[in-house]
């Protein structure tokens, strides 16, 4: 059998029954370098080009020195993710506004994103009320936890504890880092 490449390999599917059909073709999240600050922009133009996309933004008071103002911020500077089918991906290569389509760490084909880990950033973003920040790199897993009381009840992730007593909730994005904010320790509970 002739052999696939590893986007293809992890959940990229041939067509069923030898059709060419666009809607035959499986569809996965995929993480794409963009411009520097045109996150917004290649997003808005991916949208309109047919291909479904996902900005993780979340929306902060900004300070100046005579006003405070509502503005949304991007939580993970340069990536946009694409909700796209392999024949789909060509299209996505060609746009001015991406830079690449991110790859796992020594592997040249696109890394498939997980479904659930976008669903739980989405997740975060849309009821947390406690800004989140976004640090690159793998993060150690210390205990495992999950959300018992307040709006992200339920969510499921890691709890980092720092000296002064506060801890922060982790949420892995695969193999670009976790998504972290602050929360108190009686919100959850212990996971085996």
């Amino acid at each position: 059998m002739a052999s696939r490449n590893s986007f293809e390999k992890h959940t990229f599917f041939s067509p069923a029954n030898g059709a060419d059909d666009r809607e035959a073709y499986q569809k996965n999240w995929v993480a794409v370098y963009t411009r520097p600050r045109s996150e917004k922009k290649a997003a808005e133009e991916l949208n309109k080009a047919g291909i479904e996309v996902y900005l993780p933004i979340q929306k902060q008071i900004r300070q100046w020195s005579d006003r405070k103002k509502s503005v949304e911020v991007v939580v993970i500077p340069l990536i946009v993710f694409a909700y796209l089918s392999i024949n789909e991906l060509l299209t996505l290569k060609k746009h001015p506004l991406v830079q690449k389509i991110l790859s796992r760490p020594g592997e040249k084909d696109a890394a498939v994103i997980p479904m659930d880990e976008i669903d739980k950033l989405k997740f975060i973003l849309g009821q947390s009320d406690s800004p989140v920040s976004f640090d690159a790199g793998v993060f150690s897993v210390k205990n495992t936890v999950r959300v018992i009381r307040g709006p992200l009840m339920g969510l499921h992730g890691t709890v980092m504890e720092y000296a002064d007593g506060s801890s922060e909730l982790v949420v892995s994005i695969d193999f670009l880092g976790g998504a972290r904010l602050k929360i108190q320790k009686s919100d959850l509970e212990l996971l085996k």
